[in-house]
């Protein structure tokens, strides 16, 4: 770790043990996605964010973020994304948007919402084969198994950590941020313990990604 502080403001690395890691350790480590492959990422926080740096770390082809934030939305065109949805705005279904952009369906879909019709729209968007992973904290989810999944030979994942094993993957995600692969600072915003108040509001009215309190 010493040689990592003369690199990196430590006051930036504590959110890659959890979020990050997950969203990122979620295409790193569970899909393995393949270069030139297609994914969708619905919510635009600090684990979905991560997500679409990871994708692009892995070549993905098309990488579309759904949320309902506009300036989180732009972020994410910023870190990576080919294309973004506002399901706030949108006229259509999730799963229509997602077929107007790739018509025969997407390889992978990630849900950080937890927020169960976006998670059926996102399924329902998987090309034959197709796999979708559950990241958020979710509640109650009805479907027809033999419709929905074995139809088409889909899968629905529940997936803790990003599948990581944080004492190798943190010091990864460490190494591609320095070679400027994973710029993760652009999520954190750094707030004096004095100043806690206006982190946690900048949390709840979706300004900052991730606030960090600093105790210096």
């Amino acid at each position: 770790m010493s040689r990592l502080t003369r690199v990196v403001d430590l006051h930036l690395l504590g959110p890659l043990a959890c979020g990050l890691q997950t969203g990122a350790g979620t295409v790193l480590n569970y899909l393995k996605s393949e270069f030139a492959s297609s994914i969708v990422i619905a919510g635009a926080g600090g684990v979905g964010l991560a997500a679409v740096m990871a994708a692009k770390i892995s070549n993905c082809q098309n990488i579309i973020v759904i949320d309902i934030y506009a300036n989180r939305l732009e972020l994410a065109k910023e870190l990576g994304a080919t294309a973004v949805i506002n399901s706030k705005n949108i006229e259509i279904s999730v799963e229509e948007a997602i077929r107007s952009l790739v018509p025969e369906g997407v390889d992978y879909s990630i849900d950080t919402t937890g927020y169960s019709p976006i998670i059926k729209e996102m399924l329902h968007a998987l090309r034959p084969s197709g796999t979708e992973v559950i990241i958020g904290m979710t509640g109650e989810l009805t479907l027809s198994v033999q419709e929905e999944l074995m139809q088409d030979s889909k899968k629905l994942i529940g997936l803790v950590e990003g599948d990581s094993i944080p004492q190798l993957f943190i010091p990864k995600l460490v190494e591609y941020y320095k070679a400027g692969l994973f710029p993760f600072d652009k999520l954190i915003k750094l707030y004096p313990f004095q100043d806690v108040q206006k982190a946690i509001d900048a949390m709840l009215d979706g300004s900052v990604i991730k606030p960090i309190v600093t105790m210096d």
